[in-house]
Order: structure tokens, then C-alpha cells, then sequence
């Protein structure tokens, strides 16, 4: 199955997945994952042999989707990349269905939006949408900085780019996280030990000031341990945004 075939069954705009998502095969995955200046490198500069070697099966191909940095309403760097064939967790032997660039802060998925939806979003939320609203400086057009100017406009907060992808496709303003929990830091020491209190990622903070309503919509399961897990990422991101 082809990557815009995978989104089209999931609900997601056809122009959603065009402005925000990519085949990528051969060396360009690495090129997309492997930015961090925190990775291993030799004496010359090039990533050490064992990144390489465990980042190989991204050179089958896969799809890469990323959107806009809201803190500086340029495109983001980071992103996620879905391999044709996953590697195996260290762990637990089980496939890692998504590869998110190592050693850099996670971030989150504010998808460039096309302006049909646009207009159908401002729409329903009583504002007429007007050429003038566009700001052609701006990758996106200027939606998200939009968004933020408007915290009358709800948020929803998913779990993952085809959800938020899908959610803006019905006319909501969604962005996503890579998982459950990444929507907050906690600091710790070496030992992994809390050593301070959590606090919003700064992309949230910017997106949720101003009294606007936010709907966390993650996943329903029907497995104990993932209901607790999401009830307790539900509860502490609840706190940090009230």
C-alpha cells in the first residue's frame, strides 16, 4: 500500500496528505532522522558505524510526515518515519512502527493546512475567511500563527499525524503528539531520578494560552495497562493545562 492510499483510508484529506507527507527511500530517511549533533560521530564528522547500521532498513523506504514549528512558523525539522520494514526493539523484540529522530526533543505534528479547510474551520467558528487572512510569508500560510491569535478556537490534542491529519480533514484544529506522554517534560539526573516539577513542551504552551478549550481525544483500547496509561497521561496533561 502506498503512503497516500494508507492516509486516504484513515480519513485525511487528500490535499492534508500532499502538503504534509513523503516517500523517502535510499539514504534520505537518515538524511531526515539523523540530524542530531548528539549522535556518535568519528574523528571526520560521519555518524558512527552502529547508527548506521541500526537506521539500515530505512534505506527500503517508507513514509515521512512532518509540519510546522509553531514557535517560528517555519518548517519543522523534526518529523516521523514509518518504514516499509521496521527493526526490532531491543527490549521487547516487538516491531518499532514509527522511527522519530534520535537524541532531539520530541516535538509535535501542526500540520500545514490547505485552505479549504481553512475556510471551513473559520467558518464554523463564525469568522470569514478572506484572502487577506493569508500571510504568504509564512510556509504554511500563516494557519497555526492564525490559530494562536484566535484562542476562541478549540484544540484538539491527539496521538499521532494521521489523527490530527484526520481530525483537521472534518474541520476541527488538531495537532498531535508522537505518544501519550510527550506533551510535557519531566526533569531528571543521570539516574533517571525526578528532579524537578514537569512543565508543558513550549509548543503547547504557545498553542494553549489565552483561556482556549483544549479536547484531549487519544486512543480507546480495551487493555488494563494501556486505559491506566492513557487515564494517567490524560490526568497529568490535564493539570499542566488548567
Amino acid at each position: 500500500m502506498n503512503h497516500q492510499q494508507e492516509w486516504l483510508n484513515s480519513c485525511v484529506d487528500e490535499q492534508v496528505i500532499e502538503l504534509n507527507v513523503t516517500t523517502l527511500e535510499g539514504m534520505s530517511p537518515c538524511e531526515h532522522l539523523l540530524y542530531s549533533d548528539e549522535l556518535p560521530r568519528r574523528n571526520d564528522g560521519r555518524l558512527s558505524n552502529h547508527i548506521l547500521q541500526r537506521y539500515q532498513h530505512t534505506e527500503l523506504g517508507g513514509w515521512w510526515c512532518s509540519g510546522i514549528d509553531v514557535m517560528s512558523g517555519e518548517d519543522d525539522l523534526w518529523g516521523c518515519f514509518k518504514p516499509k520494514q521496521p527493526r526490532l526493539s531491543y527490549d521487547r523484540g516487538k516491531p518499532i512502527k514509527y522511527e522519530h529522530p534520535p537524541q532531539t526533543p520530541t516535538g509535535i505534528f501542526a500540520l500545514r493546512v490547505p485552505l479549504h479547510l481553512w475556510a471551513t474551520i473559520a467558518q464554523q467558528h463564525g469568522i470569514h475567511f478572506t484572502p487577506e487572512m493569508i500571510d504568504n510569508t509564512q510556509v504554511d500560510g500563516g494557519f497555526w500563527q492564525w490559530v494562536i491569535a484566535h484562542p476562541s478556537i478549540p484544540l484538539c490534542i491527539t496521538e499521532g499525524a494521521k489523527k490530527a491529519g484526520a481530525l483537521l480533514s472534518a474541520g476541527y484544529v488538531a495537532i498531535a503528539l508522537p505518544g501519550i506522554n510527550n506533551g510535557y517534560r519531566t526533569p531528571k539526573d543521570e539516574q533517571g531520578k525526578r528532579i524537578g516539577k514537569s512543565y508543558l513542551i513550549p509548543q503547547l504552551k504557545k498553542l494553549t494560552s489565552g483561556q482556549r478549550e483544549i479536547y484531549l481525544t487519544f486512543d480507546q483500547d480495551s487493555k488494563p495497562n494501556t486505559i491506566k496509561a492513557v487515564n494517567n497521561a490524560i490526568r497529568k496533561l490535564g493539570y499542566l493545562l488548567s
